[in-house]
């Protein structure tokens, strides 16, 4: 049974776009067509009625001048009506006519398409008009325009009324060509935008499309794919958008990947030593609580171990650091006090920075920690720890140097890498070989880098190089 979502899904969006755009198209077109054909109606009434006016006024100008032909007033109303019509000639549209007495009297000299002096009815309809009046009225041979002047020569008798007639029919059908032929070219401009629209919107959604078949086509093992983008549009602009999910996708898989590989190898060991101390433990008590020992020793390694691979993980959250106004130099004395108690050495601060940063206090504590922690693995009791910090321009250095065994150059390239120990340990501390990458974690989140200066012998120095955000001498 199809659903109304298997409906929707049916229509593209190309479609519904072309839809919507021929929608109000063609209300627009209506609405134009409309309100031309309106005007173009009411301007052939209002002429007419302009021209209805103006025979009016004509015939009141004429009746107000002596007779023509003898220079006297007129003192017959069929006289003033019989030379008015002789000295009016009315356009092919028009037609004028006398009434006196209720009759029909005289007509202008020309050959009307419709006589309607010869109509009984509109005869006495007008005979009856004793105010000027006009209105339209429809015949055969269609709409015509009328005014009905009624006309009277004080002291005479007779009654009389001049009629003026607009024949509208011809002035009607070229409105109406007009109207028809708007019509015939917005119904092709509709038809022409409709084909240019669907291959505009075809165009337009290409990358949508290319977008929705690289996102069916990529799988787990496919997150490589990316979209190609032209251009610099909305459209453009989402399928960059679409490429960092996809790279942020990629890089959580492999971080996933990367966490179950370390943590299946890096737990397999422990395990494997705790079930076979377990298996061959004695009964005598001495050699109980030996393997005992051992146990306890190899799960607090794996407590630790679980806990920096955790670490790791929640490193790639975008709500991994909690970023705040935070005094430098407390930061940097803070790390020191908790860092000399790991050991006896010689513990000294070199420099400490004096202003405020935007960074996550307890990160960078961390991160100096397990520096100082590192430093403590290769050096001595007569060996010298130094924290140190300095602003310069918009980056804030923060090191931990040691006058302890260094770093061989071959290692130095690894140690940030996961799992890697150097050569030269002295303290015997089993480690988990993640301390040095939860610091290059925590450089990065910060938008920074962490490294190593070392020669073999001559101790190490490393440093975490932020970008500062803050301004020296920044109030609390």
């Amino acid at each position: 049974m199809t659903t109304m979502t298997d409906r929707r899904r049916g229509t593209s969006a190309r479609t519904r776009i072309l839809a919507w755009i021929m929608l109000v198209l063609t209300v627009a077109v209506f609405i134009i067509v409309t309100s031309t054909a309106r005007a173009e109606l009411a301007g052939v009434r209002s002429h007419a009625g302009a021209e209805l006016e103006h025979e009016v006024t004509k015939f009141r100008d004429f009746a107000a001048r002596p007779d023509p032909a003898d220079d006297r007033p007129y003192t017959s109303v069929r006289d003033l009506m019989t030379s008015h019509l002789q000295n009016n000639l009315p356009e092919h549209t028009e037609t004028f006519f006398s009434i006196v007495d209720g009759q029909e009297d005289q007509r202008s000299a020309d050959t009307p398409p419709l006589r309607l002096d010869q109509d009984p009815d509109f005869i006495a309809v007008a005979s009856e008009t004793t105010t000027p009046r006009s209105g339209e009225m429809k015949t055969s041979v269609g709409p015509v325009a009328y005014a009905i002047v009624p006309v009277e020569i004080e002291g005479q008798p007779q009654r009389a009324q001049l009629v003026i007639i607009e024949f509208l029919a011809s002035d009607l059908d070229e409105a109406w060509t007009t109207i028809w032929t708007m019509s015939s070219v917005a119904v092709v401009a509709l038809v022409a935008a409709g084909f240019l629209g669907w291959i505009v919107a075809g165009r337009v959604l290409e990358p949508i499309r290319r977008l929705r078949e690289t996102a069916a086509g990529i799988g787990e093992d496919e997150l490589s794919r990316r979209i190609e983008v032209t251009g610099n549009d909305d459209v453009a602009q989402l399928g960059v958008t679409f490429n960092r999910m996809l790279d942020r996708l990629e890089a959580a898989f492999d971080g996933q990947r990367q966490l179950l590989d370390d943590a299946g190898h890096e737990l397999r060991t422990p395990i494997t030593v705790v079930r076979g101390q377990l298996q061959v433990m004695g009964d005598e008590p001495e050699d109980r609580q030996s393997t005992l020992d051992l146990v306890d020793d190899e799960l607090q390694r794996m407590s630790r171990l679980v806990d920096d691979l955790v670490m790791l993980a929640r490193s790639e959250r975008p709500d991994f650091l909690d970023l705040a106004n935070t005094d430098l130099m407390d930061l940097v004395i803070s790390s020191f006090s908790k860092a000399s108690a790991l050991a006896p050495r010689n513990w000294i601060i070199d420099a400490a920075p004096e202003g405020f940063g935007l960074v996550d206090e307890e990160r960078l504590t961390q991160a100096l920690l397990q520096l100082a922690s590192n430093a403590v693995d290769h050096t001595g009791p007569e060996d010298t720890i130094a924290f140190g910090g300095h602003l310069d321009g918009d980056t804030v250095r923060l090191w931990v140097r040691d006058t302890g065994a260094g770093i061989a150059v071959e290692d130095q390239e690894r140690i940030f890498e996961r799992f890697a120990k150097g050569r030269t340990a002295r303290s015997g501390r089993k480690g988990t070989g993640l301390g040095l990458t939860i610091v290059d974690r925590i450089a990065r989140a910060h938008g920074g880098t962490v490294s190593v200066k070392s020669d073999a012998g001559k101790g190490a120095l490393f440093t975490l190089t932020l970008p500062w955000h803050g301004k020296e001498g920044d109030g609390r």
